[in-house]
């Protein structure tokens, strides 16, 4: 169990990578609609998993063994599409247009080529300049490369300290951290709780079902995200603030009630509200 505990944790941390390889190939243009897809797709796919899953349990009467075949099934599948995605073709960060740099090597080669031929020096000088030259320009690119390397850990730094001096981003990014430790915990123990509401031995569960309608119901929310037309700079902390709330007070009903059902609908809550906020915040 450790060991599964360990690798779902690496692929949970993949997720961060998938979001940054979305951003590195649309433009800022589409940030809203593109996080408002890719969240919400996810969640449809899930949704159709919980659904598949409890058709097969309740209605085929299937081994949970053969779910595990499945999945491991839809994850190769998954690997193999990955090799077909297209390559970013520039940097999330430091994508910035560049002023082309003319090599001063070259320059002088080109003033020496349109001088005037009275200007023109002896055969072994020409011969000279031309060895000289070509050793300035094996040398350019490596400076070059050298000082593309500074200026990006110099814009790095700069970066870091803009971000984390930002007061609005701090917040929201306390908010994530918490927000989804909170989420990861509520996800790993639900089936527990709701084990200990309602003990499978002893009443028809519905747990893949309520999962997916959860599932669903998080990914209208999601993709509305994209089309809403709200300045979340003014309304992200009202929404911030609302629906957090919300999530609080679902989470103290499941806690309080010895009702199932209560426990189901209290669960939709909160994961509606927290797929809606995770959207706002990527």
């Amino acid at each position: 169990m450790q060991l599964v505990e360990f690798f779902y944790g690496m692929v949970t941390a993949t997720e961060v990578a998938y979001y940054a390889y979305i951003y590195s190939v649309v433009s800022a243009d589409h940030y809203q609609k593109v996080t408002s897809y890719c969240r919400s797709i996810t969640l449809v796919a899930t949704t159709v998993a919980a659904v598949l899953g409890q058709l097969l349990v309740s209605l085929a009467e299937l081994s949970y063994f053969y779910l595990n075949a499945i999945s491991l099934a839809s994850l190769s599948l998954a690997f193999l599409a990955s090799f077909f995605l297209p390559m970013p073709k520039k940097s999330m960060f430091f994508h910035k247009d560049r002023i082309p740099e003319t090599p001063q090597g070259t320059m002088g080669q080109e003033t020496m080529s349109n001088a005037p031929s009275i200007n023109k020096q002896p055969s072994y000088q020409e011969d000279k300049d031309a060895v000289k030259s070509s050793v300035i320009s094996r040398t350019l690119p490596e400076c070059q490369s050298d000082k593309h390397q500074r200026h990006m850990l110099v814009q790095l730094c700069k970066d870091l300290k803009e971000c984390y001096c930002t007061k609005k981003l701090l917040y929201w990014s306390l908010w994530w951290a918490l927000a989804t430790a909170g989420y990861n915990q509520i996800v790993n123990y639900i089936q527990v709780l709701w084990d200990n509401r309602a003990p499978s031995q002893n009443y028809h569960v519905y747990n893949g079902a309520v999962e997916a309608a959860a599932t669903f119901l998080s990914s209208v929310t999601s993709m509305a995200v994209g089309y809403v037309k709200i300045n979340w700079d003014v309304s992200g902390e009202l929404a911030l603030g609302i629906f957090s709330a919300l999530d609080a007070g679902s989470l103290f009903l499941m806690h309080f009630t010895a009702n199932i059902w209560a426990c189901y609908a209290s669960y939709l809550v909160f994961k509606s509200c927290y797929m809606l906020l995770i959207t706002i915040a990527t």
